[in-house]
């Protein structure tokens, strides 16, 4: 099978990975990032197994090269006081604490963001301006919007921005795992619970990530997910009396249910990074991931470096260039560990590219085509 080729792949990388831990560092952190391309391959692939195989081989290989980074440092004497981990350990939350908790907190607005005009301009349309100017008339009805596109294409990151621009209000933030629960009837006390929480300010904004994984369409015989579903479409007929604004964000627009996207005013296609993008991403994730020393780059180069790299149909996504400077940034660190020197330069950034897969592939495209058709 194709796609278990991937996993396959991964396993192989990794093998070799552990071969050389002890011996050759920096060579075995090559071959975890390699590893770690074909796994986020598995998870784009449409079998379900080969998927959840994929992400859990991604998670858990992605801790241990920061564990392996970590224990590098420690040992050598370098950086932090090892006492410290790095580590972010779960908060436990009660029933009457998560909806205060997801509030969405971000230091960036909308202009701050470089391209991305449509999205952005969209978002003014139909949240900011009805909010900040005063207009002569009132339109009665919902404000719904529906983003879809590939994964890690910056979906939530735009809901970042949107937190700063409305006044006089919130955006919570909640993905399906907060709501989804074993238990019966849970779950749809937590819908109408982080509902009743965003309608007591008329200017909050609901954004529910994931939203595919509540509204999955009725074929099936399934009795919770028919009643989650059937909870979910009442509480968004009832918004437009709340006058608050919804948000929802799936990778697959395709699995919801008909009469769930009936209720959607507005769909927003969020598709990957051009190069004025890639560029900007670039320029975000370089400066929020280095503390001190910056390094002296050419981030045009480097945006124009990956486009010529997208052959085939492949296309990366803002997840992959995040990843793609993760990776450099531990190399650098690495190799300051061995060798007691660095050099974080655009030549570096080539390399990385080179031994990255894209993680948007042509396959997965065709679904938005086909959805927007």
């Amino acid at each position: 099978m194709l796609e278990q080729l991937f996993i396959d792949k991964g396993n192989a990388y990794l093998l070799k990975s552990k071969d050389l831990r002890s011996t050759e560092p920096l060579h075995s952190l090559k071959f975890m990032y390699l590893a770690k391309d074909y796994f986020v391959r598995a998870m784009l692939e449409d079998n379900v197994n080969v998927r959840y195989a994929g992400y859990a081989q991604y998670k858990e290989l992605q801790k241990e090269s920061w564990d392996f980074a970590l224990n590098m440092i420690a040992n050598s004497g370098h950086g932090a006081d090892s006492g410290s981990s790095g580590s972010v350990s779960d908060v436990e939350m009660s029933d009457d604490d998560w909806p205060n908790e997801s509030i969405v907190k971000s230091n960036h607005k909308f202009d701050d963001i470089i391209g991305y005009d449509y999205i952005k301009e969209k978002f003014k349309v139909h949240m900011i301006y009805p909010m900040v100017c005063d207009m002569p008339f009132k339109i009665n009805a919902p404000n719904t919007i529906l983003m879809y596109g590939p994964p890690g294409c910056g979906k939530t990151f735009f809901i970042g921005a949107l937190s700063n621009e409305i006044p006089d209000g919130d955006v919570y933030y909640i993905d399906a795992s907060n709501i989804l629960s074993k238990y019966y009837g849970e779950t749809s006390r937590n819908l109408s619970q982080i509902f009743s929480k965003v309608k007591e300010n008329k200017n909050n904004v609901l954004f529910i990530d994931e939203i595919d994984a509540l509204s999955m369409t009725r074929d099936s015989n399934d009795p919770v997910s028919n009643r989650t579903l059937s909870t979910l479409l009442t509480q968004i007929d009832g918004i437009d009396k709340a006058d608050i604004n919804l948000i929802a964000a799936t990778n697959r627009p395709d699995l919801i249910d008909s009469a769930l996207l009936s209720r959607f005013n507005s769909m927003l296609y969020v598709g990957p990074p051009d190069k004025k993008e890639k560029e900007f991403i670039f320029d975000l994730e370089i400066n929020k991931q280095i503390e001190g020393h910056m390094p002296d780059l050419v981030v045009a180069d480097i945006a124009h470096y990956m486009c010529d790299k997208e052959l085939g149909g492949l296309k990366y996504s803002g997840r992959d260039i995040r990843r793609i400077v993760t990776n450099v940034l531990e190399i650098a660190s690495i190799d300051y560990v061995v060798n007691g020197s660095f050099c974080i330069d655009n030549k570096l950034f080539y390399q990385m590219i080179d031994e990255s897969i894209p993680g948007i592939s042509s396959k997965s495209l065709e679904i938005y085509d086909d959805f927007r058709i």
